[in-house]
């Protein structure tokens, strides 16, 4: 099986460049075959593991770079099933892994390399799978703003975030919706964020979909209502902490849900943030994909003494 690990120069200020000389220390003179490839431009992940796919060999992509990268890489790979992927965690805001543990794991090659790959679902959101997550409305408006932040000198991922939560705050909230859930069940308003989730975690770190499974066939659907700035503040800890679904507030304004396919129609071309790139919409389609990727989970190894 060849081992190919790809290499997104932007991701992380850099962090992801400096893989390299790690990756050919820790493999050279082992029994590995490997690769490393640098990607272009936007885009180029995506066609090159389409391309190596094509062949019909066995392989493994370690995609050394965030939560972007890693959707690019899976879609790249969609409909073949000779292909296992990893993800060196090197982005911004690096939250798929967080569904998995530590972290440190995932940035030691061997423990990598030497890992066992499992099932996981994606969410086919019209043509797109979406790996992690997508966000509407408040959570989206917070990465835009945190794209902006960590362009800036010295602001790494957890503060543009955080300033891109602050910047949302001054800002008018909520965007005009209609779902319509497999049932039939309808839901039409302002609403001020929906999430569509596979695994738990965006933004960084805020535990927004706590009872998401990446292996469950179900996505996790969280609608939230309107909710005073004030009141909302309060909330942020336990909507970081994935403790909110327990509060009375979000009896009241948080609709929760797991489903296999939901409709939203936007009342005008609003933006949507795919395992962190933003995009806009006025329609989507959403669809559970169960088994659609395989992915790589880190062996744990004994520390050095």
């Amino acid at each position: 099986m060849e081992h190919i690990f790809i290499i997104n120069p932007s991701a992380g200020r850099g962090r992801a460049g400096k893989l390299i000389p790690l990756i050919q220390e820790a493999l050279e003179g082992r029994e590995y075959s490997y690769q490393i490839y640098t990607t272009q431009a936007a885009g180029d992940a995506e066609r090159y593991v389409k391309e190596v796919c094509a062949k019909g060999d066995a392989v493994r992509f370690y995609v050394c770079g965030g939560d972007g990268s890693l959707h690019e890489a899976v879609n790249g790979a969609r409909g073949y099933s000779n292909v296992e992927i990893g993800l060196f965690p090197v982005g911004t805001g690096n939250d798929f892994v967080r569904n998995f543990g530590k972290k440190e794991m995932f940035l030691d090659v061997l423990s990598q390399v030497q890992g066992d790959a499992f099932p996981c679902d994606a969410i086919l959101l019209n043509d797109r799978y979406v790996v992690n997550m997508a966000n509407i409305g408040f959570d989206c408006e917070v990465v835009v703003g945190a794209n902006g932040w960590k362009k800036k000198p010295f602001i790494g991922g957890p503060a543009a975030y955080l300033l891109g939560i602050l910047s949302e705050f001054a800002k008018p909230m909520g965007k005009r919706m209609s779902f319509r859930w497999e049932d039939g069940t309808t839901l039409t308003g302002k609403f001020l964020l929906c999430t569509l989730a596979n695994g738990s975690f965006c933004g960084g770190g805020f535990c927004s979909s706590p009872k998401a499974s990446l292996s469950d066939g179900l996505m996790d659907v969280g609608v939230v209502r309107m909710i005073p700035r004030r009141k909302f503040i309060g909330i942020l800890p336990k909507y970081k902490a994935g403790t909110y679904l327990e509060t009375k507030l979000a009896e009241e304004k948080v609709l929760y849900e797991k489903c296999s396919r939901l409709e939203i129609a936007a009342a005008e071309e609003t933006n949507i943030s795919i395992d962190g790139e933003i995009k806009q919409f006025t329609y989507l389609k959403a669809e559970m994909v169960p088994n659609a990727f395989r992915f790589i989970v880190p062996k744990e190894r004994e520390e050095k003494k």
